[in-house]
């Protein structure tokens, strides 16, 4: 999904929580948004960390949006998995702070739309939503298909350069 639609729709559900959290809604637009700069992470991953070019990042990202349905893709977004769910959700308890708990929202909501538009472009077997289902799935696409899961992201920031 595009920053500008995640904006629209973080935007639009931060306007219709403020009647019940006021000001704080802008901690829930915040997660809604936070939770792409894995998007980031991985870019700077697959360069190296040597090109931090953020419009780069938009166009390596946009390799993916392309590709058929049928491509062997799996893609591991470290903020987008189970486990960086419970970690915050387990700190937000912990904490007792509406805050965290507001922009664990922002990060579910942000999740579903996300695996919603993957749905519709029946591309929601891309992405691993734990570090476990990638690590299992990894593991069975070199061993049955002999194709690693990083090798097209790897050629796509070639592609880049």
């Amino acid at each position: 999904m595009k920053v500008s639609e995640h904006i629209a729709y973080g935007g639009a559900a931060s306007v219709a929580l403020a009647p019940v959290f006021g000001f704080q809604t802008l901690y829930f637009f915040f997660g809604s948004l936070f939770i792409d700069l894995d998007h980031y992470v991985d870019f700077l991953y697959y360069g190296k960390f040597k090109n931090w070019s953020i419009p780069k990042m938009f166009k390596f990202h946009g390799v993916f949006a392309l590709s058929s349905p049928t491509e062997p893709i799996l893609a591991l977004e470290a903020f987008h998995t189970v486990e960086f769910f419970l970690a915050w959700l387990t700190t937000a308890f912990i904490f007792q702070s509406q805050e965290l708990y507001l922009v664990f929202g922002g990060m579910v909501f942000h999740l579903f739309l996300d695996l919603l538009r993957l749905y519709q472009k029946r591309k929601i077997h891309f992405r691993a939503l734990s570090f476990i289902e990638y690590w299992v799935r990894s593991k069975r696409m070199v061993a049955y298909k002999g194709f690693h899961p990083e090798k097209i992201f790897w050629q796509a920031y070639e592609t880049l350069i």
